[in-house]
């Protein structure tokens, strides 16, 4: 027999963790206050004494213990959420029974502000576009990508959509006012009222009892042993780089040309039957997240023929709360987990896909991707920026070897500034899990199986404290773009 000769599976990895050079991890901006505060407590000294030395040296000391280490930054957050706690901001209820003035219920927290605007392609077929005036107005599209998967797929094929996604981002760094690119996997069990309204119109009256009864079962366990299993593609513009006079009319005329050419990369991708989501889709799919039990009777009246009156306006929960651990809205609780660190071996094109498959412990389940892209020129800054910090990293410990670790972020670092050399994209990515569940009961086992699944695809979670309700609105498909909404600016945030 001839030994096998087929090619080696591909593997993908080399990722780097951004960081800011400094000794003991401790950043730039916590360097520069902790030298700087010392120099000042001596001058302090000299000239004031030693009690106002010691005073100014106990000011520095909580300066640098709040932008120089992590357990300052966990410390801030905390405080920021026991604030917003004790002010009742953590909690939105509307609708009748509430004291707003609008009886309708909108969306809460940062997705507040958003409102729908619809514009027709070239080819005439109508979309959506999510504007968020926040920082000079910012507009999302989405795309609803009905996925084949890789199942029964040959290695050349799954091939063929990596590289195509690979197009998909590279032409997002190119694009013109592009702030963020999500991929969004959205699992749900199905509520099977597709499959009965189905039988009961091809049901006949001289069926015999036994069919009944069979078909009767199958359309009972259907729900039980499918889902529907959605996958979003949104890209964010802000709108004064799309037009000087930040005009609505001509973003939505610059967004439809986009359009197009977006769907076409995205297709090519994997994205199999793809489409761009109007307003009554998108309405529906928001409602339902907020409130998982809705699900069944938005998609009954579908298929029942009834017009829905759903706005956007009504999209949001009636009430929800935003606890350090969880959030809570209407039928449903949702945990939150953010990546913080990716796969330190290299992975293969399936590693997520055990986290992005539905699971019977979840009454809904959203992955997302987040990809930030750079500008040619900003690639370049940060590549070269990241190699420096790397090799300054490897050689400030003061040790005859180099650890392990840090050598092979600096062969990573230096790869990644040869790569962008010779025209590479670099592309920032994240990622985000939300699991929802019908009861607080049932969020052990949600969380030890999400976890679980992380552990085997190598990722690194932790959940979200104190974030739980932006983290829950960054995994829906409606821009919310998670660094345009800090208080601290990322220049800043990239210095600690």
């Amino acid at each position: 027999m001839t030994p096998s000769t087929a090619p080696p599976r591909p593997t993908y990895g080399n990722w780097v963790k951004q960081r800011s050079p400094g000794l003991g991890g401790v950043g730039v901006l916590g360097m520069t206050v902790g030298l700087g505060g010392g120099l000042l407590t001596i001058f302090a000294m000299l000239i004031a004494g030693v009690t106002v030395a010691l005073v100014v040296l106990a000011v520095v000391v909580i300066v640098f213990l709040l932008a120089g280490t992590p357990l300052g930054i966990a410390l801030a957050e905390a405080i920021g959420f026991m604030r917003s706690k004790n002010a009742a901001e953590n909690q939105w209820r509307s609708g009748v029974f509430s004291f707003n003035s609008d009886p309708s219920t909108r969306l809460p927290g940062v997705l507040g502000t958003t409102i729908l605007l619809t514009r027709k392609d070239v080819f005439g077929s109508e979309f959506v576009v999510v504007k968020n005036p926040l920082r000079g107005g910012l507009y999302t599209v989405i795309v609803r990508c009905m996925a084949e998967g890789p199942s029964m797929q040959d290695q050349d094929q799954i091939n063929t959509w990596v590289a195509g996604w690979s197009a998909v981002l590279t032409n997002a760094s190119q694009e013109t006012g592009l702030v963020c690119a999500k991929a969004i996997s959205d699992t749900a069990p199905d509520p099977g009222g597709r499959l009965e309204a189905q039988v009961r119109s091809q049901r006949s009256a001289s069926s015999p009892d036994v069919a009944r009864r069979v078909m009767d079962e199958i359309v009972s366990a259907y729900p039980a042993a499918s889902s529907d299993n959605v996958t979003y593609v949104e890209f964010t513009f802000r709108g004064r780089a799309l037009s000087k006079r930040g005009r609505d009319d001509e973003i939505l005329s610059e967004l439809a040309r986009k359009v197009p050419g977006m769907m076409g990369l995205v297709e090519q991708a994997g994205g199999g039957s793809v489409e761009m989501l109007d307003a009554a889709a998108l309405t529906k799919i928001v409602r339902a997240a907020y409130d998982p039990a809705a699900q069944q009777f938005i998609e009954q009246a579908e298929l029942d023929g009834v017009e829905s009156d759903l706005t956007w306006k009504d999209a949001g929960p009636v009430a929800d709360q935003n606890l350090w651990d969880r959030y809570v809205h209407d039928s449903g609780v949702s945990v939150t987990w953010e990546m913080r660190e990716p796969p330190r071996a290299a992975v293969h094109e399936l590693a997520l896909s055990g986290l992005m498959y539905p699971h019977r412990d979840f009454v809904r389940k959203r992955v997302a991707l987040l990809y930030r892209p750079h500008s040619p020129e900003e690639g370049m800054k940060t590549a070269e920026r990241d190699a420096q910090t790397a090799t300054f990293v490897a050689t400030s410990g003061g040790k005859r070897r180099v650890p392990a670790r840090a050598r092979l972020v600096e062969r990573a670092t230096e790869q990644t500034r040869e790569e962008i050399a010779q025209g590479h994209s670099l592309v920032r990515f994240s990622m985000l899990i939300t699991a929802t569940v019908a009861s607080s009961e049932d969020l052990p086992q949600a969380i030890s199986t999400i976890e679980g699944r992380a552990g085997a695809a190598q990722l690194r979670l932790r959940r979200s404290y104190g974030s739980q309700a932006p983290g829950f609105a960054a995994t829906l498909p409606v821009g919310m773009v998670p660094w345009e909404h800090t208080v601290v600016p990322t220049s800043v945030m990239d210095l600690l």
